[in-house]
């Protein structure tokens, strides 16, 4: 399994100065934090434990009006929907079989064989047929995190997380 560049990401509302911003409420609140690469409105980090840097932020940090979401990574993959499948049911496993669950998809994924862009319907259709565990898409206790980000100069990677709802810090409803 090839090093995850990265497992923590952050998106914010874009604009001039926010990325900084954003980085510096992260480092006050979580000190060994490492920010990785940034896209329109994404930052990504790595951290020794990302789920307490959402607990952190979560507690001590209050409202903060540029941050949209802040999400724990568990996997990055090649944005292949084949890739993210895979990756997504190896996951899911972490879901109790009496749980339900909630793919939430964000960016561009491809088929691997044509290398086309897939349609969002089709590429959350693909990855459900794999993860044997109740759909809630009202109420989930689980969220399948797809967050496909173009870094790197242009290169794309799908991040994967599987987490419970406590596990994401969501500061502002309906944005990105």
């Amino acid at each position: 399994m090839p090093r995850q560049e990265f497992n923590l990401v952050v998106t914010h509302e874009p604009g001039p100065g926010n990325d900084r911003y954003v980085i510096s409420v992260l480092r006050q609140v979580a000190g060994d934090i490492v920010f990785v690469d940034s896209g329109p409105g994404v930052l990504v980090f790595r951290a020794p434990d990302p789920r307490l840097v959402v607990e952190r932020l979560r507690r001590e940090a209050g409202e903060i009006g540029v941050i949209y979401r802040v999400i724990p990574v568990d996997a990055t993959v090649k944005p292949f929907v084949e890739d993210v499948a895979e990756e997504a049911w190896r996951l899911s496993e972490k879901i109790p079989v009496d749980k339900t669950y909630r793919i939430v998809l964000r960016g561009r994924l491809y088929w691997r064989e044509t290398r086309q862009p897939a349609h969002s319907r089709d590429a959350v259709l693909y990855i459900a047929e794999g993860i044997k565990r109740p759909v809630s898409l009202e109420n989930p206790d689980y969220i399948v995190y797809i967050r496909s980000l173009r870094l790197y100069y242009r290169r794309r990677l799908a991040a994967v997380s599987v987490i419970a709802r406590d596990e994401m810090l969501s500061l502002a409803s309906g944005k990105p």
